[in-house]
């Protein structure tokens, strides 16, 4: 878990304690913090297939089905519903073992990046709430604009990257682009480390922490271009990670099965099966 999120826990957690009112507004600032990004997640991202994205063919609608750790103690199945209403434009529906979790909308670009968002999602204690924001990409920066429910801008948080389009800042700043907030990473490559700093907005440091992160994550990629072996880049063990695909007559994925191997041990992570209407040429 971030510090962030950890930050955020701890003060819901203190506040419990307190007057009713303070706590509803905490439980307002959890929804904040969830809707945010990271060092941590941006550093952790793996190139594995969209479930929205075909290789060859246009859908009608596409249904994911998404067993997570299947057959362990810790396991549930979710299922969506993607439906695509106009060009560029996907609608889905999630749902967490048959019961309705979120709706989205947003609209992405020729490289299947997300640009605009909303989303719908319910929360345990206070009900369905929205949530809207689209990103702004640049050479080396991506711009993560938080958005108020007319569609005004929150706040954005910049994502800046170095030649290995690793993250080396995440700037948070206000609607006047004042920085309110920082994180940093710098990378040590030759010895699989990165320092990871977050500073509060008079410049003093929060955290100042030495995690791992392997540089070459990726193992190796199947004739698909698919990725199907590969590191957890933020884990200092040599666990690999394998993927197993299905594909259909038009070469796009069907089922994709994770394999966790540590030395001997393997343990199934989860399993996705896609089903795909193609719309008729």
């Amino acid at each position: 878990m971030d510090n962030m999120n950890c930050c955020c826990l701890g003060v819901v957690a203190n506040l419990m304690k307190e007057h009713l009112p303070k706590i509803i507004f905490m439980l307002l600032f959890s929804i904040y913090c969830a809707g945010q990004t990271s060092m941590h997640t941006e550093i952790s991202r793996i190139d594995l297939p969209k479930d929205y994205v075909l290789k060859n063919g246009e859908a009608k609608e596409i249904v994911v089905t998404r067993k997570v750790n299947p057959g362990q103690d810790f396991s549930y199945t979710e299922k969506t519903n993607y439906t695509f209403p106009e060009s560029s434009i996907i609608r889905l529906k999630r749902y967490r073992d048959s019961k309705l979790k979120s709706t989205r909308e947003f609209s992405y670009d020729s490289l299947s990046r997300v640009l605009k968002n909303t989303v719908r999602f319910k929360h345990k204690a206070l009900g369905w709430r929205t949530s809207k924001y689209e990103t702004v990409y640049g050479e080396k920066t991506k711009d993560l604009k938080m958005l108020n429910p007319d569609g005004t801008l929150n706040y954005t948080m910049r994502v800046i990257l170095n030649e290995y389009d690793n993250p080396i800042e995440i700037r948070t700043l206000n609607i006047n682009n004042k920085l309110t907030g920082l994180s940093t990473a710098e990378y040590d490559y030759e010895n699989n480390k990165y320092i990871y700093k977050v500073y509060r907005e008079d410049g003093s440091i929060v955290l100042n922490k030495t995690e791992s992160f392997k540089k070459d994550f990726e193992i190796k990629r199947n004739d698909f271009g698919d990725l199907i072996e590969f590191y957890w880049p933020t884990s200092s063990s040599n666990i690999k990670y394998l993927v197993e695909y299905k594909y259909d007559k038009q070469g796009n994925w069907t089922r994709i099965k994770k394999i966790q191997i540590d030395g001997k041990k393997k343990k199934t992570t989860e399993i996705k099966t896609r089903k795909i209407k193609y719309l008729k040429n």
